[in-house]
């Protein structure tokens, strides 16, 4: 997987698959997690626990400063804080933070579960647990078959998910790596195509079908 974007952002070429999680990973998916986190701050604010809410708000960020500095340990405990809290939609942000944080620090197995936990979880809003699967799929890219990748896909088809384009990029890419390269093109072909494919995606599609073909 690493192989396939170091051609697609020249900004990732010298990166290693830790740099791919931090930096494409969040570039994929970072204007819908921005747009959730807004709505859910806002939320907050309104609510009737506003100064449990900031301080729970407050953890979070210095958290994502520690993951930061690699200080992993400090950053996990300050974010299983807000995980086991009763704010659901922080837990869920805390989540992918947690999941990054055990990541970045090669534990993929707990990054994994964190992560597992917030699919399987009924009672979140349907986009939290979408962007679960996703960062699952991310995680475990080179493991996953294509059987799997083509499974997990298939539910965000279903729903007609926001996030469908980015699940179909990935799918594309797995053909790749396993090389079936028109299989990669006609899912290219048919995204770049579409008019619910958002802008950023089109630009990497560019050098996406280039490799594909």
């Amino acid at each position: 997987m690493a192989n396939i974007f170091n051609e697609v952002d020249e900004d990732i070429r010298k990166e290693r698959y830790k740099k791919l999680w931090s930096r494409y990973g969040k570039y994929l998916i970072g204007l819908i997690i921005l747009i959730v986190l807004i709505f859910s701050i806002n939320q907050y604010l309104v609510s009737k626990n506003i100064s449990d809410n900031k301080k729970l708000l407050d953890i979070y960020f210095s958290a994502a400063e520690d993951i930061e500095k690699s200080q992993f340990q400090l950053a996990n405990e300050s974010l299983n804080k807000i995980y086991n809290s009763k704010n659901t939609t922080l837990a869920a942000f805390s989540a992918f933070k947690l999941s990054e944080s055990y990541f970045m620090n090669n534990d993929n197995n707990n990054a994994t579960s964190v992560l597992e936990n917030i699919f399987n979880n009924n009672s979140l809003e349907t986009i939290y647990r979408e962007i679960a699967l996703y960062k699952y799929i991310m995680i475990n890219f080179d493991v996953l078959d294509i059987n799997d990748i083509e499974s997990k896909v298939s539910i965000i088809n279903d729903k007609e998910s926001q996030l469908k384009p980015y699940f179909e990029e990935l799918l594309g890419i797995k053909y790749i790596t396993i090389g079936n390269k028109s299989k990669a093109s006609f899912i290219f072909d048919e995204l770049s195509s579409s008019e619910n494919t958002p802008f950023d995606l089109k630009v990497r599609l560019e050098k996406l079908i280039q490799i594909a073909s």
